[in-house]
């Protein structure tokens, strides 16, 4: 016992028996077991045991751990096991959390796969709905234009196949189409609105006829002679072509057909001469589109491009068409007002010209 209390104070000069158990030696790091704070009984170990017994079994444990009482290649075995253990711990506890975190991860994995299952469950025997995205909707206007485009070219290409109308018939009378061009842009011209005057295709696309085709056309609908009259009118104006006129009248004459120009009254003005004398003899009949009663009037809905030459130019070849025995009249639409048809009437009485007051064309 002594022997042992000795060996203590060589080991530990500076401790002390019982009370504070070495308040003032070095602290070493505890281990578990022996007493309760590494073998010192002051600090609340086992007071059951052998102080000294205890001391000592701490103290061999402390050397132990540290190496010492063994050579040096020992020593530092005992460090590098220490750091392995230690090292296995902490990769024991890295391992331990990254699967946790893994664990973690697969159920969140399973709970969204349910969910989805579930969503597709019930949205089974539903039709899946578009993305309406910027993309799409792009390519379809694309698909839109292009189906246009296509359908344009298309018609174009039936109305460049379509053959153009020379004659037609209407209300009995054979009508001959000779140009598109004229003199006025009248707001109730019938062809500002259609392509076409009751089925017929009067819009010229191979420019104006010449006489051999329009006697080839009004031929290719039989017997003239079923027919009352030949009239002069079509989607333009018809004294842009005089020789044509006069020439077709002689054909229709044989034929055994009247013949009727429906005109704007500005032929003279058009061809820069007077025309009538061309006409007398010719043409059997002769209709001037008056539309309004004085010039103030006249030029802001028929437009000529003679300004207001125009009207008054209309005025005088109905004057020469009288003097030279050619038969004529005046015609408006009933759509102008009852005031301004009694005005077209004083107009009409006051140069001699006989006034006729139609029905305005609203379906064609």
């Amino acid at each position: 016992m002594e022997e042992n209390k000795k060996e203590l104070k060589q080991q530990h000069p500076n401790g002390a028996e019982g009370g504070n158990g070495g308040g003032r030696r070095r602290r070493h790091r505890h281990h578990k077991g022996g007493n309760g704070n590494g073998g010192n009984v002051g600090n609340g170990g086992n007071h059951n045991a052998n102080p000294v017994n205890n001391e000592k079994q701490g103290n061999m444990a402390q050397k132990q751990q540290n190496g010492e009482g063994k050579n040096p290649a020992q020593a530092q075995n005992a460090q590098k096991q220490n750091q392995n253990q230690n090292h296995n711990g902490q990769n024991k506890k890295k391992n331990k959390d990254r699967n946790k975190q893994q664990n973690q991860q697969n159920q969140q994995n399973q709970a969204q796969q349910a969910q989805n299952q579930q969503v597709q469950q019930n949205n089974k025997g539903q039709k899946p709905q578009k993305p309406n995205n910027e993309k799409q909707n792009v390519a379809k206007e694309k698909e839109y234009a292009e189906r246009n485009d296509k359908a344009d070219k298309n018609e174009r290409k039936k109305d460049e196949n379509r053959k153009d109308t020379y004659v037609y018939i209407l209300d009995g009378n054979l009508y001959v189409n000779l140009t598109n061009k004229c003199s006025n842009a009248c707001d109730f011209c019938v062809r500002n609105e259609r392509d076409s005057y009751y089925g017929n295709y009067l819009w010229l696309r191979h420019g104006d006829p010449t006489v051999e085709k329009v006697v080839a056309a009004a031929n290719a609908l039989g017997d003239l002679t079923a027919y009352k009259e030949a009239v002069f009118c079509g989607f333009g104006e018809p004294t842009y072509k005089v020789a044509e006129i006069v020439a077709l009248c002689d054909y229709f004459h044989e034929k055994g057909l009247k013949t009727r120009l429906n005109t704007n009254g500005q032929g003279n003005l058009i061809n820069k001469r007077d025309i009538v004398p061309d006409l007398k003899g010719k043409v059997d009949f002769v209709n001037i589109s008056l539309n309004a009663s004085c010039v103030e009037k006249y030029q802001p809905v028929c437009r000529s491009q003679y300004g207001e030459a125009g009207f008054n130019g209309l005025i005088e070849f109905a004057k020469l068409c009288r003097r030279n025995g050619v038969p004529c009249r005046f015609s408006i639409v009933d759509c102008i007002g009852e005031e301004e048809v009694d005005a077209c009437k004083r107009l009409a009485q006051s140069v001699n010209v006989p006034l006729y007051v139609r029905d305005y064309i609203t379906d064609s």
